[in-house]
């Protein structure tokens, strides 16, 4: 197997939110339910509502990888309101909950840059750096998870899944994957 890309664990505020960047403990501490109001990380006196995804989708998976299990593992249970269905529900409810700039939630970089982006959201930095193609190219952003490409190690090499697996490798091969919206592995 081989990394072929590159997806990153995003976080999406209400563009009236003052808050622009968070550090991964602060929303470590936004999500256990230690952090409760935005003042406390710089922002206005209003109470943080904190999105989640269903304990089976692959974004809430991802979150748990990247973040909650790098810290002391608390994880708050979120209210069923609070744990849209979906990817598009989520992002809907962040940007129309209670129309004032107190929510925020997660996605992965893919779906929002390229499937599901909204007036009115913005994407926070975390750590300072702010997610792009660039920035999760080079890792400077520090929610970054690789995808790969794997095959049997004995498929011959002519082979359709070797070729197939060679080729993602090739110019050609990075530019369908760019093109697909991911960020592909140089």
């Amino acid at each position: 197997q081989k990394a072929i890309g590159r997806d990153a664990l995003v976080f999406i505020v209400n563009e009236e939110n003052p808050v622009q960047s968070l550090t991964q403990q602060q929303l470590r501490d936004i999500y256990a339910g230690r952090i409760t109001s935005w003042k406390d990380v710089g922002g206005v006196d209003s109470p943080i509502v904190a999105f989640q995804r269903g304990v089976d989708s692959g974004s809430q998976t991802l979150f748990k990888k990247l973040l909650i299990d790098k810290g002391d593992g608390q994880l708050m249970a979120a209210p069923t309101e609070l744990a849209p269905a979906d990817m598009g529900g989520l992002v809907d409810s962040i940007a129309e909950y209670n129309n004032s700039p107190n929510a925020i939630g997660f996605s992965v970089y893919y779906y929002i840059d390229q499937m599901y982006s909204k007036p009115g959201l913005r994407l926070l930095a975390v750590d300072g750096v702010t997610p792009s193609n660039e920035t999760i190219a080079d890792q400077s952003y520090p929610l970054c998870n690789e995808f790969y490409a794997a095959i049997l190690q004995d498929s011959a090499a002519d082979s359709p899944e070797r070729r197939i697996y060679e080729w993602l490798s090739t110019d050609a091969g990075r530019s369908c994957i760019e093109h697909s919206g991911y960020v592909a592995v140089q």
